[in-house]
């Protein structure tokens, strides 16, 4: 895989370069401009970067006004303080179909030692239950900037659950293409299919490659899109591989594991073992030590897949 890079810093500089030659583009902040990778945007257009201070319930309201107005609004927050704090003023962008990008970023457990407050893992669970919401988890920095533009097409709210604060490997070329509603087949395999979103794609691929060495052959398939989800996909998968396995940095109740089971249900029942966080708050350590107490790592990730095989 590529080197690492960072998925925010490469979100905000071709947002700034959209809106270059987009006037309705702007940027709606809660103080944070720095921690998301927007000071570019801040520096170069002023006059369209609003800062509400860190108050996300008139951040979102803020936006849906702006949106009325006929501009295209960019809400930037992490994604822990924008679902938790403001869900009720997202469910009035989503109920008024305001074109809104909601931005969450340092998402999943991203925030390490900050603690259960700062960890955004049932962000999906809440944006994909609401009705006209599209929620989105590209999982590398080519295929966040493939999000951005796919957005700028859509009418409607988006949510894009953006992976930062932590290295992303780059799986996708630089001409990479997003689709509302579309996948990613990564890898081939008879045995399993590993299904995957955001940061956790890049693991399972690593993953996969564990288990080849083992002789257990691997498919991975990448769901950027978990609201549309990729029906067809998921049914191929299931077809081909006759098992799948959902990672994701993510609680085990509502989230991409929950949209994959219930679309298996209906179009090709097999085993789903679900990975991510369970029922419980994670303890306190950096990031990296949570996916490893959780087994979200790629090595975590390919010994469970090998015992629930054997």
């Amino acid at each position: 895989m590529a080197p690492t890079t960072d998925c925010a810093a490469a979100f905000s500089a071709a947002l700034l370069e959209l809106a270059r030659t987009d006037e309705r583009i702007c940027i709606v902040n809660n103080d944070s401009a720095e921690t998301h990778s927007a000071l570019g945007f801040q520096a170069e257009l002023p006059d369209r970067f609003v800062d509400v201070g860190i108050a996300e319930q008139n951040l979102v309201g803020v936006s849906i006004g702006l949106a009325n107005a006929g501009l295209r609004p960019f809400v930037y927050s992490a994604s822990c303080f924008l679902t938790a704090r403001a869900l009720e003023q997202i469910k009035n962008a989503a109920y008024t179909n305001a074109n809104v990008v909601f931005c969450g970023f340092v998402s999943g457990l991203a925030y390490g030692a900050l603690g259960g407050t700062h960890h955004a893992v049932e962000d999906l669970a809440w944006m994909r239950s609401i009705p006209r919401m599209t929620v989105l988890a590209p999982a590398t920095p080519n295929d966040t900037v493939a999000a951005l533009r796919e957005a700028m097409t859509h009418d409607g709210p988006v949510y894009i659950r953006i992976v930062s604060k932590l290295d992303t490997p780059e799986l996708f070329p630089a001409d990479h293409t997003f689709a509302y509603g579309g996948s990613v087949q990564l890898r081939e395999g008879e045995d399993v299919t590993l299904v995957g979103t955001g940061l956790l794609t890049t693991r399972l691929v690593e993953a996969a490659e564990l288990l080849a060495a083992d002789g257990v052959r691997a498919g991975v398939l990448h769901l950027g899109s978990v609201r549309p989800i990729d029906a067809e996909a998921i049914g191929r998968a299931a077809r081909h591989s006759g098992r799948l396995v959902v990672a994701e940095d993510h609680v085990l109740n509502g989230g991409l594991g929950g949209a994959v089971a219930e679309t298996v249900v209906r179009t090709h029942p097999v085993p789903v073992l679900q990975l991510g966080v369970p029922n419980e708050y994670a303890p306190i350590g950096p990031a990296e030590f949570l996916y490893e107490h959780f087994g979200l790592t790629a090595q975590g990730v390919a010994k469970r897949v090998a015992q629930w095989l054997a």
